[in-house]
């Protein structure tokens, strides 16, 4: 064991005008500085003996000191920071998507630094910022991007994982949820509860990206039905653009009998507008579905039938594959992952047993 000097103490540390280091740690624990360096590394947790690592937190704890993670990250080249990328717009999905992200990689060791990439900002630019603070890796949301037209170049030691993210030509790893599915098998569900006259109402006036397999995957199941007709009318998401489209719809003299939303904010404006501007009764004279399921969706008011993204496999996906690719272990070949979503059926659609035999 090493001789410590006999007027060694945190007070003669404050009085060289420093703040203790690992060296003074291991000295004071009369111990060597890299087994100090490995008591405070988590990758070493189960091969550090409990004596030793008494005797140097002990230690630690007496000179106040606390390990320099910059400083680590320097040594090892890489910054243990993870940047993930969302948007101005957060709604619950994303705040959801945005904890469980950081959770699983805080698990892993990892710390998080968050950009806002607002609808017009250049995503390349916040990309490269990031780069800049030579972060290990990159998660970006949906939310964050309208819509990725054409591949950029990120720095090639940075791996990029989007995550419900459209690209026509992938060009990085990523997760998205089978959007197609979803809204298909919600499409299915609909017209075995009886409805017959859809209106489908996307989200192309919005900022962001509207997903068009979501129209796709509705339309083509209720096209192959020939006592079903089905039109499409443009939202923006908004509660508002719900309440909007409901005042013209249903002023028409054919009231469609389904209204199935791109997201759950139309659908609650809509809602609120058929029963006290209209008088319309849902489920009974009405049904209405929406694509993401909200905390909204849930309550007494709503009760919205709804498909609903798994957010959990979601982000272990992305923070998997990062982790992959980050270790060097990425495939030459980009991978996208399929999650598929679930259905969650309440009180805005009509029960299929109520339907006249």
């Amino acid at each position: 064991m090493k001789k410590v000097p006999d007027d060694f103490s945190s007070e003669r540390i404050v009085q060289a005008g420093h703040s203790p280091t690992s060296r003074d740690v291991a000295l004071r624990a009369g111990v060597s500085q890299s087994s100090v360096c490995r008591v405070f590394d988590s990758k070493w947790s189960d091969r550090i003996s409990p004596a030793l690592r008494e005797r140097v937190l002990s230690a630690a704890k007496e000179l106040g000191y606390s390990p320099n993670a910059l400083a680590r990250s320097l040594t090892a080249n890489r910054s243990g920071i993870i940047g993930v990328v969302v948007s101005e717009d957060f709604n619950e999905f994303y705040y959801d998507l945005l904890r469980r992200i950081t959770n699983e990689l805080q698990q892993m060791d990892m710390r998080v630094m968050i950009f806002n990439a607002a609808p017009y900002r250049e995503i390349k630019q916040v990309f490269q910022k990031l780069v800049e603070y030579r972060v290990d890796g990159i998660i970006a949301t949906a939310a964050a991007i309208s819509n990725i037209a054409e591949p950029f170049q990120l720095d090639r030691a940075t791996p990029l994982v989007l995550v419900n993210i459209y690209s026509s030509e992938p060009f990085c790893d990523g997760v998205i949820t089978d959007n197609y599915a979803g809204s298909n098998h919600m499409a299915q569900y609909l017209y075995g509860c009886g409805c017959r006259n859809f209106v489908y109402v996307s989200a192309e006036k919005s900022r962001y990206f509207d997903v068009p397999d979501r129209k796709r995957g509705f339309f083509d199941y209720i096209r192959l039905k020939k006592d079903a007709s089905i039109r499409h009318i443009a939202g923006d998401y908004s509660y508002r653009s719900g309440q909007e489209i409901a005042r013209e719809l249903f002023l028409e003299p054919v009231r469609p009998d389904c209204v199935f939303c791109s997201g759950s904010r139309m659908a609650y404006g809509i809602m609120d507008v058929a029963r006290f501007e209209f008088g319309i009764k849902i489920p009974e004279q009405l049904s209405i579905a929406a694509y993401d399921d909200m905390d909204a969706s849930t309550l007494a008011s709503y009760q919205l039938t709804a498909v609903q993204q798994q957010s959990d496999l979601l982000a272990h996906t992305a923070v998997q594959l990062l982790q992959r690719a980050i270790g060097g272990a990425s495939s030459s070949n980009v991978e996208t992952v399929y999650v598929p979503p679930t259905l969650v059926m309440r009180g805005s659609v009509r029960d299929p047993a109520a339907l006249d035999p």
